[in-house]
This record gives C-alpha cells, sequence and structure tokens, in this order.
C-alpha cells in the first residue's frame, strides 16, 4: 500500500518541479542580445527631430494660450517676447498695461526645448512676412506679442521653429496666433505645404 502511494505521489512531484522551471542567465542574455540587435535595426528609421518638432511647436503654443488665459484671469495686459539669440520667451505680467517692464511686475522665461530653435528652413512662408516672428511689437529690443484682458491679441502673426536651424524644410513647424480671439494654431510643414497639426 505505502508503495503505490508513493508511485502515485512521485510523478505529480516531478510534474510539479517541471512546471516551476525558470530560465536561465543564458537564455536571459540570449533574450536581451536579440532585443539589442532589433533596437539596433530600428534605431534609424526612428526620426527624432520629428518628435522634438512636434513637441516643441506645442510647448510654445501652451504658453502662449496659458498667457491669453491668464490676461483674461487677472485682467490686465500679458506680453510674450521673443529671445531669438537666446532661444527663449520672456513673459510678463504688466499689471499697469503701458507695455513697459516696471518695478514689482512679474517676469519668467519660458527656454524652448533641445534642439528646438527659432527659424525657419527654406520653403513659403505661412504669412506674407518672411522674418522668423512676424508680430511687429517690441518690448524693448525684442519682438512681442501682447494678449489682452479682453481675450484678444495685439496682432495676427505667426513664430517659425526649426530643428537645430535646419536647412530641411519638413522640419519647419509655425505657431499662428489670430488677433480677435488669440486662438493659437499650430503647423507643419508637409509635401511643399503647411497643415495644421493642432
Amino acid at each position: 500500500m505505502q508503495d503505490m502511494m508513493r508511485r502515485n505521489t512521485a510523478p505529480s512531484r516531478n510534474r510539479r518541479n517541471g512546471s516551476q522551471r525558470g530560465f536561465t542567465l543564458v537564455e536571459v542574455i540570449y533574450v536581451v542580445i536579440l532585443l539589442g540587435i532589433l533596437a539596433g535595426f530600428a534605431a534609424p528609421f526612428i526620426n527624432v527631430a520629428k518628435f522634438r518638432m512636434n513637441s516643441g511647436v506645442i510647448e510654445v503654443a501652451t504658453e502662449l494660450m496659458a498667457a491669453q488665459r491668464y490676461a483674461v484671469l487677472r485682467g490686465h495686459d500679458v506680453v510674450v517676447a521673443f529671445d531669438l539669440e537666446n532661444q527663449w520667451m520672456r513673459i510678463h505680467l504688466d499689471a499697469n498695461n503701458n507695455g513697459m517692464i516696471d518695478t514689482g511686475e512679474d517676469t519668467r522665461a519660458a527656454q524652448l526645448s533641445e534642439g528646438v530653435s527659432f527659424g525657419r528652413a527654406s520653403g513659403d512662408p505661412l504669412t506674407p512676412s518672411t522674418e522668423t516672428v512676424t508680430f511687429t511689437q517690441y518690448q524693448g529690443d525684442l519682438r512681442s506679442l501682447t494678449f489682452h484682458r479682453n481675450g484678444s491679441a495685439s496682432e495676427l502673426g505667426a513664430i517659425y521653429l526649426t530643428f537645430n536651424k535646419s536647412a530641411m524644410p519638413s522640419s519647419n513647424r509655425a505657431v499662428l496666433v489670430i488677433r480677435s480671439t488669440a486662438k493659437v494654431k499650430c503647423y507643419s510643414y508637409e509635401s511643399g505645404t503647411w497643415q495644421e497639426t493642432w
């Protein structure tokens, strides 16, 4: 009887041990090497510039929309100035609506994403102006745009962005600001034309 019980339990013990078997170190290393080889083949097909440009244009548009909303909520102008040389935007909360940075008024800088810069590669401009930032207003020596407390913008205009000052038109992105509503639209340059992307 005891022999029968031993015979009946022995196979089930073997089955249990077989189902709990793990991977050996050699198998794990083999899988990691295969994944590395596949990643090496796929890497050239990933367009890093396109991803950075798309996120960069969304960041600029988001900063502009936040400035417009702040102007409406606080009931005073917000001036956004564009420093083309240093690749950043200055957001100025103009409490007395005089267009100048006075003592006690808040300002902050928003740096462009890594690899993203103000500029436009060859290709047609989105607006009649060919300037990198088409706004005609200045705050100090920087081109600027004012968002008014009524929700409008000071003028219609565009900000052009490119990847590492690339000469490739496909790296062109633009943010267009509509004057009456201060609506912000994003564009990318695809197949020789500007297409709204967001």
